[in-house]
């Protein structure tokens, strides 16, 4: 970006289904770290600077489990944490993906949610 605001650097982790991702993001207020992973494919766990991101794919396939079974947003991010482990993939401290997962998959939900009332509206006023 060359706009004349302070820029940062933000390192974020990304979980995809068979890796985990390390970047940086370089942000500033034109080009904050939100916009910057969702145009990756990667939704955050904190709409400011977050530390986790997860592919909008796992968090599609995790919120079509937690239909067919109850949520258990805990029980997710141990199973991914061992599964990513096993592939040479580790987290920093052992509920680093939890708590975080879990933000970033209500977020998602509810952005998913807001979406497609917004777009019942649109079609229904061309009816």
């Amino acid at each position: 970006c060359t706009c004349s605001e302070k820029h940062c650097v933000l390192r974020v982790v990304c979980v995809h289904m068979e890796y985990l991702e390390r970047v940086q993001l370089v942000i500033c207020k034109r080009n904050p770290a939100a916009a910057q992973l969702v145009h990756r494919g990667l939704f955050p766990c904190a709409p400011l600077s977050p530390t986790l991101a997860v592919n909008m794919d796992v968090l599609e396939f995790a919120s079509e489990l937690f239909v067919c079974m109850g949520p258990n947003e805990q029980a997710w991010a141990a199973t991914m944490t061992k599964y990513l482990k096993a592939r040479g993939h580790e987290f920093a401290t052992a509920d680093s993906l939890c708590r975080r997962f879990a933000n970033a998959l209500s977020h998602y939900q509810v952005l998913v949610r807001l979406v497609n009332a917004e777009m019942a509206k649109i079609i229904d006023s061309f009816r």
